[in-house]
Formats: C-alpha cells, structure tokens, sequence
C-alpha cells in the first residue's frame, strides 16, 4: 500500500488474492486483465494500472460488490477490501 492513500491495494497483491480464493487469469484485453472461476463462472476484468503499482479505487469497488454478490466472499471480506486490505483466503 502507498503511505500516501492507506485505501490503495498493490496490483499485484490483488491478483495474488483473485488466484488464491480460486481464479485464474485467462486472457489480457488491451489494458485489461480478465480473471475466471470455473467454480461459479464469475469472471472479473481487472484494469492494469497506469503507475503499474495499485488499483484504481473503481475497480476495487467493482471486483469487491461482484465477489460479495455472488457468493465468493461475506460482508466482513468487503469491509476489509475496501478499507484497502486484502483478508487471507481461506
């Protein structure tokens, strides 16, 4: 995280965390990277950053309200994710 903004997640700790609770990368779409679960069929695109380090705050929301509806993770991982943490999976 930056120790400008503690709300920011590191791009690739956030991929870390998609592939640990059970997706995997499929492909990349121009400035995009598009994560799919076979589990559930849920895929989430994740746009590359511009500084190559940390989520945009909008992609953060959006992969968080996707995980949270359907099913992968509980409000508690929601509130971690967008207060700028990433929980362990489990």
């Amino acid at each position: 995280m930056s120790h400008t903004n503690q709300n920011e997640i590191a791009f690739e700790a956030l991929q870390d965390y998609l592939r640990e609770i059970g997706f995997d990368q499929s492909i990349k779409i121009n400035n995009s990277l598009a994560f799919h679960r076979r589990e559930s069929g849920t895929i989430i695109t994740l746009s590359i950053p511009a500084d190559g380090r940390t989520v945009r705050s909008a992609d953060l929301l959006s992969i968080a309200m996707r995980l949270e509806a359907e099913g992968i993770v509980g409000e508690s991982v929601l509130d971690q994710i967008k207060s700028g943490k990433l929980p362990m999976a489990s």
